[in-house]
């Protein structure tokens, strides 16, 4: 057992270890891109599908063509990933303040626009996502204020 109550930013705070399962709730369907392209997110124009399984078909509903959602997926890393790929310090940006895919953590925040959209077979087709083929999908969200519910254009 860690204890956390010691003090902040000392060389003594352990960094505490949380186990959880998440469970995808679709997969992504791109795709392959040649890899000796511009950085990932610099491609406005990546087209995906993402499928969602059945048990999540129902959160779907208020969703519609030309809204743009996040996209939450798991990436998985191709070597160790930590914040040691980018330090920071001196004039170099530390990870938190980059867009790098090396992350302390395996996510990504993916931001994309609904092209096509087909409730009954799970189907969003999007377009400005960049993801891997085969990501699995953690969640997707409406990129609109929290407090904001969906309203399709012309409703009050």
């Amino acid at each position: 057992m860690t204890d956390i109550n010691t003090e902040p930013g000392t060389d003594r705070t352990p960094i505490p270890t949380v186990a959880f399962t998440l469970r995808p709730i679709g997969v992504v369907h791109a795709t392959p891109r040649n890899k000796a392209r511009t950085s990932k997110y610099f491609v406005p124009k990546g087209r995906a599908i993402l499928e969602l399984f059945q048990p999540y078909l129902s959160g779907l509903q208020g969703l519609y063509g030309g809204i743009e959602l996040w996209v939450i997926t798991y990436h998985a890393p191709s070597r160790a990933s930590s914040a040691d790929s980018h330090p920071g310090g001196g004039d170099i940006p530390g990870v938190f303040s980059t867009t790098s895919v090396g992350r302390p953590n395996p996510i990504e925040f993916l931001r994309a626009r609904i092209t096509e959209f087909d409730s009954e077979r799970g189907l969003l087709h999007v377009e400005g996502l960049d993801s891997e083929d085969g990501a699995p999908i953690l969640d997707i969200r409406p990129a609109t204020a929290p407090h904001h519910r969906l309203t399709k254009p012309g409703e009050g």
